[in-house]
């Protein structure tokens, strides 16, 4: 069956009795914790996704080999946080996962025997805020972004499974806000050298 973006308000329902409960108030009980660091990595997808202007016209895959479609660029998103959903006795560091893969394709459940980075270029979501008591995932004021073309990485970094972000920094992504993100990523896309 074709999955479809859902509104919200879909019953959950014995036959067709409603037991009074909704679609909506699922994704309020599971996704409500924007802090919790496995539903961040979703999170960080939708703010680049609406940054750069991708219609979400079909619900997220969630095992996709890279995270986003942009043109015809792929594009892949990682986020970090100081601050996480537990208690922490000091604030997080900052690093990200950067391994290369198998692609899978869904359709035909088979995988490449090629293990590399499937996008083009990265995009490193940090939520900077390290205060519990002012913290807010949904203010975009307090997100950085670091654009980095993957070939970059795959020079610099070509079996690396984790990276921290002084040791991206040294990289030289471009650095940048929400506002500017897309034209960030449109002008590190234009500088790639040949498709991968």
């Amino acid at each position: 069956m074709e999955q479809r973006l859902k509104k919200g308000d879909e019953p959950l329902h014995v036959g067709k009795k409603s037991i009074g409960k909704t679609v909506g108030d699922f994704w309020a009980w599971t996704s409500s914790d924007l802090l919790n660091n496995t539903l961040r990595g979703s999170f960080g997808e939708f703010i680049v996704a609406s940054a750069l202007g991708i219609p979400l016209e079909q619900p997220q895959m969630a095992w996709s080999p890279y995270d986003l479609q942009y043109g015809d660029h792929k594009v892949e998103v990682k986020t970090s946080a100081y601050l996480q959903a537990w208690h922490q006795n000091c604030n997080s560091v900052i690093e990200f996962k950067i391994p290369p893969t198998h692609k899978w394709d869904a359709k035909t459940n088979q995988s490449d025997s090629e293990i590399k980075r499937q996008a083009d270029v990265y995009v490193f979501c940090v939520l900077t805020c390290k205060d519990k008591k002012i913290v807010d995932p949904l203010d975009m004021n307090q997100w950085e972004f670091y654009v980095l073309r993957t070939d970059v990485l795959d020079a610099h970094c070509p079996t690396q499974k984790n990276i921290r972000l002084n040791s991206l920094e040294k990289l030289q992504p471009q650095k940048t806000n929400f506002l500017q993100l897309r034209e960030t990523v449109d002008r590190i896309l234009s500088e790639n050298i040949g498709n991968r």
